[in-house]
């Protein structure tokens, strides 16, 4: 964002980032008409979470490419980056995948399972939490061709 602007909701999600907002949920989700700055603020977000070393992973949605608009590449493409973030969780994923490739093929809610959720569940049990829940930031999934299998596992 232009400095000086979107300054509270770029607040407020800084804020439900650190846990200290009254909004107390797992995602935090921005929506409005087309062209309002969604995807400005999302950027800025991340800019914000990369620097303060939150921002796990991202996957910006768009129609312009088709890697970009296949919501089966949603999920593998987070596990991947996460696996950057947190040499932990990429060792748990290398232990899942190890002769058992097909399961990057499965259906979003099995791949959010056992590659994304199970895997991070085991590494916090081991290694406790930081002080801060990295962050996963998606934009644009209206832009994904087929997205409602991705919606419902999210």
């Amino acid at each position: 964002c232009t400095p000086g602007t979107r300054e509270k909701i770029l607040k407020d999600i800084e804020e439900w980032a650190d846990g200290i907002s009254s909004v107390q949920t797992l995602g935090y989700w921005i929506c409005g008409m087309a062209g309002t700055g969604k995807s400005t603020i999302a950027k800025s977000v991340c800019d914000a979470m990369k620097n303060r070393k939150m921002l796990a992973a991202t996957f910006f949605c768009s129609r312009q490419f088709p890697e970009c608009r296949d919501h089966s590449k949603i999920i593998p493409t987070i596990v991947y980056q996460m696996a950057q973030f947190s040499p932990s969780f990429g060792k748990e994923i290398v232990t899942i995948l190890q002769g058992n490739l097909d399961k990057v093929s499965k259906p979003p809610s099995e791949q959010l399972e056992i590659l994304l959720v199970e895997p991070w569940m085991k590494v916090v049990s081991t290694e406790g939490m930081h002080s801060f829940s990295p962050i996963i930031l998606i934009d644009a999934l209206d832009e994904c061709e087929h997205i409602e299998s991705v919606l419902s596992a999210l």
